[in-house]
């Protein structure tokens, strides 16, 4: 009885490790879209005139309430990012070895132009338009962890990781696995991984 109940509590746990991992990679997707929004509302006032005069450290955080969430968000994804490389110093599963690969970086293209560029056309000036891009970003983070969408990352692609959808030998997987990996994978090839969801692993080549 004790041996079922640690069972279902290991596996909770996995649940919910990995719900955050997906969180983890939807926010640090949006790095580059946040970068952008800063870039475009940031609102320094800049004055060579004699008379000029500071306007003040509470005038200068009220003009800048949208630029400052965004960059707080960009720094989010860069710890994001660090902190996901560093999971892999826990990492023990057995290596597996590809039976087939497909390359699918086109994901990444796909998620630039579908998302990140029609989201940074909204009205930034107009608080209505501020609030629809915040509840946008909210359902397209709720489908995409629920569909498991999250992996076509731009942000990803600029640390120079790849997306392969591939086959595993001795592993019964009639859709494959995508999965994430900063190295040129190939039929044939070695690897250590880390699951994100079950058709969904961070891989490495294991060179030994």
């Amino acid at each position: 009885m004790r041996g079922g109940i640690d069972l279902n509590r290991k596996k909770k746990q996995e649940e919910d490790d990995n719900i955050s991992l997906k969180i983890q990679l939807y926010i640090m997707s949006l790095w580059l879209l946040f970068l952008l929004i800063f870039m475009l509302t940031v609102d320094i006032p800049i004055s060579f005139a004699s008379d000029a005069k500071f306007i003040g450290i509470k005038a200068l955080l009220q003009r800048n309430i949208l630029a400052i969430i965004s960059m707080v968000m960009v720094v989010l994804g860069i710890i994001l990012t660090h902190h996901m490389q560093y999971r892999w110093k826990g990492v023990t599963n057995p290596p597996y070895r590809v039976k087939s690969i497909k390359n699918e970086n086109y994901e990444y293209l796909t998620f630039l132009t579908t998302y990140i560029i029609p989201l940074i056309c909204i009205d930034l000036n107009n608080i209505r338009y501020v609030i629809v891009l915040g509840i946008l970003l909210f359902l397209i983070g709720f489908i995409f962890i629920k569909m498991d969408l999250y992996y076509g990352n731009p942000t990803l692609a600029l640390l120079g990781y790849r997306l392969y959808k591939i086959e595993i030998e001795n592993i019964n997987n009639t859709d494959g696995i995508v999965v994430i990996s900063k190295e040129r994978l190939a039929t044939g090839s070695s690897i250590d991984w880390m699951e994100i969801d079950k058709n969904i692993w961070f891989v490495k080549e294991n060179k030994q």
